[in-house]
């Protein structure tokens, strides 16, 4: 019999010895053979009925179990929920030259939203040229989106430049709000917008309310003398595009900036403009961790999948009681994430969702809850 049902089960690997006990039977009228399982299947991100009674697939049904087990308790006893959302840049693509570019494009947008939406997650997409392919090619996509309960926001890519001036950005932080206006979209927040110039002034006297996806070239903005030393003389923000604040204990709460100078300090008094903290690349978690990444672009494994739910555990663990707890990471649509794997983080995440721990939001939706904490 273990030879019949290690066959159906496409290869079998013994750990310590093949057991001889009967357990409750499988589906298909297998006995439960105790300490087999099957090749390829620890590590996949789904805690299957045999891995889940074997006990021998701890990674994959560690975070099942926490979430069966624990949906009415909490990390060290705390009761906080942590905010989880998903920012998207809409960019790189022939959206106004060419309808065909345009369609991939969309259907890419789609194929994320069909996806995040089976597992009740929340996207936040922040457009760039596919505002233009909407208006050009009269398909009204990001309303659509917004429709579905998705968050819609601007991906300025603006602030740098040879002779570049606070007029000249203003200018185009008006323009790329008004762009994305015309298409019937509530529009609060940009992102893309680090600069030497006073980037916090620029978003408050554009009219948006939060920022979002900082990263360390952001510091260019402050006085030399007070930027992290590492960071001091940043050439450009694909320079120093690296996840920022380094501590992820400073990147799980927002706060109010004042200005460009000192907009690493909360000013609950004289800030007009929130902060809401990103904490990186979702196909970039493992080298960022690993100290691996090399340049910008990064592969989608199931390992950024594994970093990343290391990343979430801790911010649960850092969320606190009475304060908006939020975390996000990002992709730039740009290149699109594999759906299978993609499909399985999500999965990852539910346990999760369902013990109260974690609550998707849009990134939107997170200001909110924020100022109304106020």
């Amino acid at each position: 019999m273990v030879v019949v049902a290690c066959f159906l089960l496409l290869g079998c690997v013994q750990q310590g010895g093949v057991g001889t006990g009967q357990g409750p039977n499988l589906s298909g009228g297998l006995p439960e053979v105790k300490n087999i399982i099957p090749l390829n299947m620890c590590g996949d991100g789904t805690c299957d009925r045999i891995e889940n009674s074997s006990g021998m697939c701890p990674q994959d049904c560690e975070a099942e179990n926490l979430g069966a087990d624990s949906a009415n308790q909490t990390i060290d006893g705390k009761n906080a929920t942590l905010y989880l959302g998903f920012m998207v840049h809409l960019e790189g693509w022939d959206d106004t030259g060419s309808n065909a570019s345009f369609q991939r494009h969309t259907e890419a947008v789609r194929n994320y939203a069909d996806v995040f939406e089976k597992h009740g997650a929340k996207l936040t997409l922040e457009s760039k040229e596919y505002t233009d392919g909407c208006i050009k090619w009269n398909e009204n996509v990001l309303k659509e989106m917004e429709n579905r309960g998705h968050g819609i926001g601007v991906h300025a890519d603006a602030g740098v430049g040879t002779n570049y001036t606070y007029v000249t950005f203003l200018d185009e932080l008006k323009a790329g709000k008004a762009e994305l206006e015309t298409l019937g979209v509530e529009v609060r927040h940009v992102s893309g917008i680090c600069s030497k110039l006073d980037w916090v002034s620029a978003a408050r006297d554009s009219g948006y309310k939060f920022v979002t996806g900082q990263v360390a070239y952001c510091v260019s903005s402050m006085p030399p003398g007070v930027r992290p030393a590492e960071y001091r003389d940043c050439p450009s923000p694909a320079a120093c595009h690296q996840v920022f604040p380094g501590e992820l204990a400073n990147r799980t709460y927002p706060w109010r900036m004042e200005n460009g100078v000192d907009w690493l300090t909360d000013d609950a008094q004289n800030g007009k403009v929130v902060m809401l903290p990103a904490s990186g690349g979702l196909s970039c978690m493992w080298e960022e961790k690993s100290g691996n990444r090399s340049g910008q672009k990064c592969e989608f494994t199931k390992e950024d999948i594994n970093a990343s739910i290391e990343e979430l555990e801790q911010a649960i663990a850092l969320s606190e009681e009475g304060r908006v707890n939020t975390y996000y990471l990002s992709n730039s649509l740009g290149s699109e994430l594999n759906s299978t794997l993609l499909d399985e983080w999500l999965a990852r995440i539910d346990p999760y969702v369902r013990s109260g721990k974690v609550e998707w939001k849009t990134l939107p939706g997170m200001y909110d809850a924020y100022m109304e904490s106020k």
